[in-house]
Protein backbone atom coordinates (compact mmCIF):
# COMPACT_ATOMS: atom_id res chain seq x y z
CA UNK A 1 0.00 0.00 0.00
CA UNK A 2 1.04 3.41 -1.42
CA UNK A 3 1.69 5.35 2.12
CA UNK A 4 0.31 8.59 0.45
CA UNK A 5 0.95 12.54 2.46
CA UNK A 6 -2.27 14.25 0.80
CA UNK A 7 -4.37 14.77 -2.02
CA UNK A 8 -3.02 18.21 -3.02
CA UNK A 9 -4.07 18.90 -6.45
CA UNK A 10 -6.93 18.62 -9.27
CA UNK A 11 -6.21 18.71 -13.25
CA UNK A 12 -8.58 20.97 -15.36
CA UNK A 13 -8.33 20.99 -19.12
CA UNK A 14 -9.89 23.92 -21.10
CA UNK A 15 -10.48 25.70 -24.35
CA UNK A 16 -8.79 28.91 -23.49
CA UNK A 17 -7.50 30.55 -20.51
CA UNK A 18 -8.47 33.97 -21.73
CA UNK A 19 -12.39 32.21 -22.02
CA UNK A 20 -12.30 30.57 -18.75
CA UNK A 21 -9.97 31.82 -16.01
CA UNK A 22 -12.33 35.19 -15.72
CA UNK A 23 -15.43 33.17 -14.93
CA UNK A 24 -13.10 31.19 -12.18
CA UNK A 25 -11.96 33.92 -10.84
CA UNK A 26 -15.15 35.98 -10.60
CA UNK A 27 -18.00 33.44 -10.37
CA UNK A 28 -15.86 31.01 -7.90
CA UNK A 29 -13.34 33.07 -6.08
CA UNK A 30 -10.78 31.27 -6.91
CA UNK A 31 -6.54 33.02 -6.82
CA UNK A 32 -3.80 32.54 -9.83
CA UNK A 33 -1.36 32.00 -8.52
CA UNK A 34 1.43 30.77 -11.45
CA UNK A 35 1.12 32.06 -15.07
CA UNK A 36 2.84 30.16 -17.98
CA UNK A 37 2.21 29.58 -21.91
CA UNK A 38 1.00 26.02 -20.75
CA UNK A 39 -0.89 25.59 -17.44
CA UNK A 40 -2.19 28.19 -14.09
CA UNK A 41 -2.16 27.17 -11.21
CA UNK A 42 -5.30 28.50 -9.34
CA UNK A 43 -6.15 28.14 -5.47
CA UNK A 44 -9.12 29.41 -3.70
CA UNK A 45 -8.03 30.89 -0.38
CA UNK A 46 -9.90 28.83 2.18
CA UNK A 47 -8.55 25.84 0.63
CA UNK A 48 -5.41 23.76 0.60
CA UNK A 49 -5.70 22.21 -2.67
CA UNK A 50 -5.38 23.80 -5.78
CA UNK A 51 -6.58 23.40 -9.40
CA UNK A 52 -3.84 23.42 -12.10
CA UNK A 53 -5.18 24.49 -15.73
CA UNK A 54 -4.51 23.66 -19.15
CA UNK A 55 -5.19 24.77 -21.97
CA UNK A 56 -6.28 22.39 -24.42
CA UNK A 57 -7.21 24.58 -27.56
CA UNK A 58 -10.13 24.69 -29.51
CA UNK A 59 -10.85 21.22 -29.85
CA UNK A 60 -10.60 20.08 -26.30
CA UNK A 61 -13.54 18.04 -25.70
CA UNK A 62 -16.35 18.28 -23.53
CA UNK A 63 -16.79 17.36 -20.33
CA UNK A 64 -19.48 15.54 -19.00
CA UNK A 65 -21.69 16.91 -15.98
CA UNK A 66 -20.59 13.75 -13.63
CA UNK A 67 -16.85 15.17 -14.31
CA UNK A 68 -17.36 17.99 -12.20
CA UNK A 69 -15.36 20.48 -9.90
CA UNK A 70 -17.52 22.22 -6.78
CA UNK A 71 -17.26 25.13 -4.45
CA UNK A 72 -19.27 25.16 -1.19
CA UNK A 73 -20.91 28.10 0.30
CA UNK A 74 -22.55 28.37 3.86
CA UNK A 75 -26.42 28.81 3.48
CA UNK A 76 -29.27 27.43 0.78
CA UNK A 77 -30.27 31.07 0.28
CA UNK A 78 -26.35 31.33 -1.04
CA UNK A 79 -27.25 29.17 -3.79
CA UNK A 80 -30.56 31.25 -5.03
CA UNK A 81 -28.43 34.74 -4.89
CA UNK A 82 -25.25 32.58 -6.89
CA UNK A 83 -27.75 31.24 -9.46
CA UNK A 84 -28.95 35.01 -9.75
CA UNK A 85 -25.32 36.31 -10.22
CA UNK A 86 -24.89 33.32 -12.90
CA UNK A 87 -27.88 34.85 -14.85
CA UNK A 88 -26.50 38.17 -14.53
CA UNK A 89 -23.12 37.16 -16.27
CA UNK A 90 -24.44 34.69 -18.47
CA UNK A 91 -24.53 36.40 -22.04
CA UNK A 92 -20.95 38.11 -21.11
CA UNK A 93 -19.48 34.39 -19.77
CA UNK A 94 -21.66 32.25 -22.44
CA UNK A 95 -22.31 30.05 -19.88
CA UNK A 96 -25.60 27.63 -19.19
CA UNK A 97 -26.81 27.37 -16.09
CA UNK A 98 -28.78 24.23 -14.48
CA UNK A 99 -31.44 25.50 -12.01
CA UNK A 100 -30.85 24.92 -8.41
CA UNK A 101 -31.90 21.67 -6.95
CA UNK A 102 -31.86 19.45 -3.35
CA UNK A 103 -30.10 16.43 -4.04
CA UNK A 104 -29.41 14.02 -1.04
CA UNK A 105 -29.47 16.75 1.98
CA UNK A 106 -27.22 19.02 -0.75
CA UNK A 107 -29.20 22.35 -2.74
CA UNK A 108 -27.32 23.55 -5.30
CA UNK A 109 -26.78 25.16 -8.56
CA UNK A 110 -25.20 23.48 -11.65
CA UNK A 111 -23.29 25.76 -14.64
CA UNK A 112 -21.31 24.84 -17.73
CA UNK A 113 -18.50 27.97 -18.90
CA UNK A 114 -17.14 27.13 -22.96
CA UNK A 115 -14.18 25.61 -21.72
CA UNK A 116 -15.80 22.38 -21.71
CA UNK A 117 -16.28 21.72 -17.87
CA UNK A 118 -19.31 21.96 -15.29
CA UNK A 119 -19.10 23.50 -11.95
CA UNK A 120 -21.74 23.26 -8.83
CA UNK A 121 -21.58 26.07 -6.20
CA UNK A 122 -23.86 24.13 -3.23
CA UNK A 123 -24.66 24.19 0.23
CA UNK A 124 -24.77 21.26 2.77
CA UNK A 125 -27.19 23.63 5.21
CA UNK A 126 -29.07 20.83 5.57
CA UNK A 127 -26.93 18.46 6.35
CA UNK A 128 -25.37 19.89 8.60
CA UNK A 129 -27.98 20.61 10.95
CA UNK A 130 -28.64 16.43 10.45
CA UNK A 131 -24.84 16.39 11.48
CA UNK A 132 -24.41 14.03 8.83
CA UNK A 133 -20.53 14.26 9.25
CA UNK A 134 -17.65 13.12 7.17
CA UNK A 135 -17.85 14.87 3.66
CA UNK A 136 -20.68 17.63 4.60
CA UNK A 137 -19.21 18.85 8.00
CA UNK A 138 -17.77 22.81 7.20
CA UNK A 139 -14.80 22.22 4.57
CA UNK A 140 -13.20 25.95 6.65
CA UNK A 141 -12.22 26.77 9.99
CA UNK A 142 -13.03 30.39 9.68
CA UNK A 143 -15.62 31.64 7.23
CA UNK A 144 -14.27 34.15 4.28
CA UNK A 145 -16.04 37.39 4.64
CA UNK A 146 -17.97 39.77 2.49
CA UNK A 147 -14.54 42.07 1.95
CA UNK A 148 -13.11 39.39 0.07
CA UNK A 149 -15.59 38.33 -2.48
CA UNK A 150 -17.85 41.55 -2.82
CA UNK A 151 -20.74 42.14 -5.15
CA UNK A 152 -22.13 38.60 -5.63
CA UNK A 153 -24.72 38.13 -2.34
CA UNK A 154 -22.45 34.73 -1.89
CA UNK A 155 -19.48 33.59 -0.77
CA UNK A 156 -17.52 30.14 -1.99
CA UNK A 157 -16.21 29.31 1.29
CA UNK A 158 -14.27 26.50 -0.21
CA UNK A 159 -13.15 24.56 -3.20
CA UNK A 160 -14.76 21.02 -1.95
CA UNK A 161 -14.58 18.48 -4.49
CA UNK A 162 -14.28 16.78 -7.67
CA UNK A 163 -16.72 14.13 -9.71
CA UNK A 164 -15.55 11.23 -11.70
CA UNK A 165 -17.47 8.28 -12.91
CA UNK A 166 -16.80 4.71 -12.41
CA UNK A 167 -17.36 1.14 -13.48
CA UNK A 168 -17.25 -0.85 -10.31
CA UNK A 169 -18.29 0.61 -6.86
CA UNK A 170 -16.44 -2.08 -4.83
CA UNK A 171 -13.65 -2.51 -6.99
CA UNK A 172 -12.59 1.14 -7.09
CA UNK A 173 -13.06 0.85 -3.00
CA UNK A 174 -10.75 -1.76 -2.61
CA UNK A 175 -8.11 -0.49 -4.68
CA UNK A 176 -8.52 3.48 -2.89
CA UNK A 177 -8.17 1.80 0.51
CA UNK A 178 -5.21 -0.91 -0.04
CA UNK A 179 -3.64 0.54 -3.05
CA UNK A 180 -3.52 4.13 -2.04
CA UNK A 181 -4.42 4.29 1.25
CA UNK A 182 -7.11 6.60 1.12
CA UNK A 183 -10.34 6.91 3.19
CA UNK A 184 -13.74 6.15 1.48
CA UNK A 185 -16.51 7.16 2.85
CA UNK A 186 -20.10 5.91 1.59
CA UNK A 187 -23.22 7.51 2.36
CA UNK A 188 -25.42 6.40 -0.71
CA UNK A 189 -25.57 3.25 -2.69
CA UNK A 190 -24.62 4.64 -6.03
CA UNK A 191 -21.77 6.20 -4.89
CA UNK A 192 -18.84 6.93 -2.76
CA UNK A 193 -16.87 9.65 -1.66
CA UNK A 194 -13.01 9.82 -1.55
CA UNK A 195 -10.66 11.63 0.79
CA UNK A 196 -7.21 11.41 2.65
CA UNK A 197 -7.30 11.01 6.28
CA UNK A 198 -5.89 14.16 6.88
CA UNK A 199 -8.19 16.97 5.10
CA UNK A 200 -11.69 17.61 4.42
CA UNK A 201 -11.76 17.84 0.30
CA UNK A 202 -12.87 14.68 -1.62
CA UNK A 203 -13.73 13.40 -5.08
CA UNK A 204 -17.26 12.19 -5.79
CA UNK A 205 -17.22 8.59 -7.26
CA UNK A 206 -20.36 7.92 -9.51
CA UNK A 207 -21.35 4.21 -10.49
CA UNK A 208 -22.05 5.25 -14.50
CA UNK A 209 -22.97 1.87 -16.89
CA UNK A 210 -20.06 1.39 -19.08
CA UNK A 211 -22.35 2.07 -22.16
CA UNK A 212 -23.34 5.32 -20.75
CA UNK A 213 -19.40 6.21 -19.68
CA UNK A 214 -17.39 9.10 -20.88
CA UNK A 215 -13.55 8.81 -20.75
CA UNK A 216 -11.52 11.69 -19.99
CA UNK A 217 -8.22 11.97 -20.47
CA UNK A 218 -5.07 12.86 -18.23
CA UNK A 219 -5.16 16.73 -18.44
CA UNK A 220 -8.38 15.81 -15.80
CA UNK A 221 -6.71 13.79 -13.40
CA UNK A 222 -6.17 14.07 -9.63
CA UNK A 223 -2.66 14.59 -7.74
CA UNK A 224 -1.63 12.24 -4.58
CA UNK A 225 1.28 13.79 -2.87
CA UNK A 226 4.47 10.89 -0.85
CA UNK A 227 7.23 12.66 0.78
CA UNK A 228 10.24 12.12 -1.58
CA UNK A 229 11.48 11.57 -4.79
CA UNK A 230 12.47 8.19 -2.97
CA UNK A 231 8.94 7.19 -2.05
CA UNK A 232 7.56 8.14 -5.60
CA UNK A 233 9.89 5.37 -7.28
CA UNK A 234 8.47 2.71 -4.80
CA UNK A 235 5.32 3.88 -4.99
CA UNK A 236 5.93 3.13 -8.95
CA UNK A 237 7.02 -0.04 -8.11
CA UNK A 238 4.64 -1.29 -5.97
CA UNK A 239 1.72 -0.16 -8.81
CA UNK A 240 3.94 -1.68 -11.44
CA UNK A 241 3.76 -4.77 -8.45
CA UNK A 242 0.05 -4.72 -8.16
CA UNK A 243 -0.56 -3.58 -11.68
CA UNK A 244 -2.99 -7.16 -12.06
CA UNK A 245 -4.45 -7.09 -9.02
CA UNK A 246 -6.17 -4.12 -9.21
CA UNK A 247 -6.77 -3.42 -12.79
CA UNK A 248 -4.12 -0.68 -13.61
CA UNK A 249 -4.42 0.48 -17.35
CA UNK A 250 -1.22 2.20 -18.01
CA UNK A 251 1.69 3.32 -15.66
CA UNK A 252 3.59 5.73 -17.10
CA UNK A 253 7.34 6.03 -16.68
CA UNK A 254 8.41 8.28 -13.50
CA UNK A 255 9.75 11.98 -14.47
CA UNK A 256 12.24 13.88 -12.31
CA UNK A 257 13.27 17.23 -12.67
CA UNK A 258 14.76 19.59 -10.43
CA UNK A 259 11.73 20.69 -8.47
CA UNK A 260 10.07 17.28 -7.98
CA UNK A 261 9.49 13.39 -8.90
CA UNK A 262 5.69 12.16 -10.60
CA UNK A 263 4.40 10.06 -12.43
CA UNK A 264 1.04 9.21 -14.24
CA UNK A 265 -1.21 6.58 -14.78
CA UNK A 266 -4.82 5.08 -15.26
CA UNK A 267 -6.97 3.04 -12.87
CA UNK A 268 -9.79 -0.37 -13.38
CA UNK A 269 -12.21 2.73 -14.51
CA UNK A 270 -9.64 4.49 -16.90
CA UNK A 271 -9.42 7.48 -14.74
CA UNK A 272 -5.82 9.15 -14.55
CA UNK A 273 -3.90 10.38 -11.80
CA UNK A 274 -0.51 11.35 -10.65
CA UNK A 275 1.77 10.50 -7.81
CA UNK A 276 4.02 13.22 -6.86
CA UNK A 277 6.80 14.07 -4.59
CA UNK A 278 6.02 17.24 -2.09
CA UNK A 279 7.30 20.12 -3.70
Amino acid sequence: MIRTAGLIAGHYECRSFDETIPILTDILALEVLTNSDSEKVLKHPNTAWRLIAHQGGANAPDKPLRNHYGVRVATNAEVDRAFEYLESKKKEYRIKIIKPKEYHNAYSVHFYEPGGNFWEIESYENAVKLSMGKTTDPHWKELLTQDRFPGRGYIPQALTHGTIEVDDLEATQVFYQQGLGLEVVQLWPSSIYLKHPLSPWYIVNLRVPKENRVYIGKWQRFTLSVESGEDVKQAHEELKASARQFGIDQLEDVREDSQQASFLFCDLNRNWWEIASLQ
